[in-house]
């Protein structure tokens, strides 16, 4: 779901202009980037959730730090926070509500598209039950879910850097740039 949640950010940035997309970007993945750290110490993981399973949603993911409810919703809130405090100035009195949905928006979309493997409390701490949804196990389905969001996010961001941007060629190229991202991480959810 790679794609899917820089679709958000597209989307959200044509919405926002005046919040960076970087900052979008790096929003919609911040819960895959304290993801990796932990994954390389060891303590979550990525594994195939049945023997001989490959392709398009895969992978059985043990998360239970980096993508459990309420890391994600202190993440949020810490993000939104910062952004308000040391931001709201040069990207909107309202900046800091909005980056901090944006991550939060990386967990509704992974409990969309998860198997039951997102935890609620840190470590799963209390055995409670975990959750997803498991659009995964229906991978075309996932992909025409993920493909609208990249399709809405290019779409609505080439509308608006085109509409608003004064030099056309610098828009245009925007656009292509945002365009080759999308469907570039999008082929890859699909192949990887």
């Amino acid at each position: 779901m790679l794609a899917g949640h820089f679709g958000v950010a597209g989307i959200v940035k044509a919405w926002r202009p005046d919040i960076p997309l970087a900052a979008l970007l790096v929003a919609t993945q911040l819960p895959d980037l304290v993801f990796a750290p932990l994954a390389l110490a060891g303590w979550e993981s990525m594994e195939p959730a049945a023997p001989g399973l490959e392709g398009y949603g895969s992978l059985l993911i043990t998360a239970e730090f980096s993508h459990s409810l309420l890391f994600n919703v202190v993440l949020a809130l810490a993000v939104g926070w910062s952004v308000h405090v040391f931001l709201r100035d040069r990207w909107g009195r309202d900046a800091g509500a909005v980056v901090g949905a944006v991550v939060f928006s990386h967990w509704l979309l992974d409990l969309l598209v998860h198997r039951p493997d997102l935890p609620l409390l840190p470590g799963n701490v209390g055995d409670l039950p975990l959750w997803g949804l498991g659009l995964w196990e229906a991978p075309a389905l996932t992909a025409v879910v993920e493909g609208a969001l990249v399709l809405t996010g290019t779409g609505l961001y080439a509308w608006r850097t085109l509409r608003d941007e004064p030099r056309r060629v610098r828009a245009w190229c925007r656009s292509a740039a945002m365009a080759l991202l999308l469907v570039g991480a999008f082929v890859f959810d699909l192949l990887a």
